[in-house]
């Protein structure tokens, strides 16, 4: 009997919808909200950054999780839940995610321009050996060869600018909509935030 409830489990069609799951849980009056918690703002940088300037891998991690699924077009909004600070550590704080997403966005785009580089090259060497290998096509056996150099250059063309620059692309917009993120602040009590993380950790 319990092996034909699995195999009835195993058939059945999973009905889930991304869109749905980020408007229900994460949009709020037409813009995407992604919550941030933090027992401290020590937690939003790096263990061993003693200037507070970079991002813990896991806050980055978690941002660029929800950010994924939000429509390229739909604004966000980041909220900071932390123990109260003043206007220069939340100007701070805005300026090290800001800062953050600039860097992230310059590396993409200079992989984007090698990566045009990259295939403009193996165009024009793909380019060249078809044409040698036409004028060569008597010889049979060098030019089979030949045949094969010259596709590998123009299929390594077509896979730079099909595939990998639209993912980058892709992930650009999503570190745009990030860099223009705006921001809230939603401050809690301290012992209500040593209650609520008694034994856990943070950032899940």
């Amino acid at each position: 009997m319990p092996a034909k409830r699995k195999g009835n489990r195993k058939n059945r069609k999973i009905k889930f919808s991304e869109a749905n799951y980020v408007e229900k849980n994460f949009m709020r009056r037409g813009k995407a909200v992604i919550p941030i918690e933090l027992k401290s703002v020590d937690e939003l940088y790096m263990k061993h950054d003693y200037k507070k300037m970079e991002l813990s891998d896991e806050v980055c991690a978690y941002i660029e999780e929800i950010a994924y699924m939000i429509p390229i077009n739909t604004d966000i909004v980041l909220e900071i839940h932390c123990p109260e600070v003043d206007e220069e550590t939340q100007a701070k704080i805005k300026k090290s995610i800001k800062n953050n997403y600039g860097i992230e966005i310059d590396d993409v785009e200079y992989d984007l321009n090698t990566n045009y580089k990259k295939a403009g090259v193996f165009a024009i060497l793909g380019i060249v050996l078809l044409v040698i290998n036409l004028f060569l096509d008597r010889f049979e056996l060098f030019s089979n060869f030949l045949s094969v150099i010259w596709w590998v250059f123009i299929w390594d063309m077509v896979e730079i600018l099909a595939m990998d620059n639209s993912e980058m692309k892709w992930k650009r917009l999503n570190y745009q909509q990030l860099y223009d993120a705006t921001y809230e602040f939603v401050f809690e009590d301290k012992i209500e935030i040593d209650e609520k993380y008694k034994g856990k950790d943070v950032i899940e």
